[in-house]
């Protein structure tokens, strides 16, 4: 989500990004795989031209070059260097930068190279306004969609609705002292309160989740298993009609991905109502 605001930023700015931070991910994607430095400048036609697409770098180059931007902004910081040679904007934890605001605008057209710390550098409008590119930018591999496509077909196959479950436990069972990490007989409860909603539909559901669970806990209810990895369901959920989980980025890029409604699920006594759109074609 951090990358694709910048991507909306730079587009707005006509100005090249560099986001070496993204090292974890990079191979996930062709568009970052043979990129060292994970750049986007699709927008201001010219090639990148120091990219080799026959060399993928090794996950220490990668780790070396973010670690050491990363010390060098520190450095920066810390001897009060923060005017040259680049621009630094660095958030401290729960500070927003607005990519359309006043500080942004004007480091932009200082002209200098910035150095962005932080993660809530976020511009809205502009995600919006320029979605289709990030989308192609981020778009997966042939054989991770050819993946996600046969479990789509399987889940599409003899109903009418698939809406997308993500189940997220593991670090959710610490995270703010467990408050969104909900058993399955919660969920359970959930799914069969969008069937009720929806009567005279068959509504499958394409459940997500990085641990192995027990079907005989959502008896009653039309089941498919997400395609398996983590990309792979993020990916398979924004294929699905709309989707329900925890408050995650996890099915918040699902969402804006695919452009698909979502259902964050606040606490053990949440109420689960399906879109309106979709329970107008139930009645329909």
């Amino acid at each position: 989500m951090l990358y694709a605001n910048l991507i909306a930023a730079a587009r707005h700015y006509g100005v090249e990004l560099r986001n070496p931070c993204f090292a974890e991910y990079a191979n996930l994607f062709p568009s970052t795989r043979h990129d060292l430095w994970c750049r986007y400048d699709r927008h201001l036609n010219r090639s990148t031209s120091d990219i080799e697409p026959g060399q993928v770098p090794s996950p220490r180059r990668r780790g070396i070059l973010m670690n050491g931007i990363h010390a060098l902004t520190n450095a920066m910081n810390t001897v009060g260097l923060r005017h040259y040679p680049a621009k630094v904007i660095r958030l401290r934890s729960g500070q927003v930068c607005d990519l359309e605001g006043d500080q942004f605008r004007s480091a932009v057209d200082s002209g200098r190279t910035m150095l962005l710390q932080g993660w809530c550098f976020r511009g809205p409008r502009l995600l919006q306004q320029h979605w289709s590119q990030i989308r192609d930018f981020f778009a997966i591999s042939p054989s991770d969609q050819e993946a996600i496509g046969r479990t789509l077909d399987q889940a599409r196959r003899e109903s009418d609705l698939v809406v997308g479950v993500h189940i997220r436990r593991g670090d959710y069972a610490q995270f703010r002292g467990g408050r969104y990490c909900f058993d399955d007989h919660l969920y359970a409860q959930w799914m069969h309160s969008v069937c009720e909603q929806l009567p005279g539909r068959k509504v499958q559901f394409l459940v997500c989740s990085h641990e192995q669970l027990n079907l005989k806990n959502f008896s009653g209810l039309h089941i498919t298993r997400g395609p398996g990895s983590a990309l792979r369901d993020m990916y398979a959920l924004a294929e699905t009609d709309w989707m329900m989980g925890p408050p995650s980025t996890f099915t918040t890029w699902a969402a804006y991905f695919g452009q698909k409604p979502r259902v964050e699920l606040h606490s053990r006594e949440h109420t689960v109502v399906a879109p309106n759109d979709q329970a107008e074609q139930a009645v329909a």
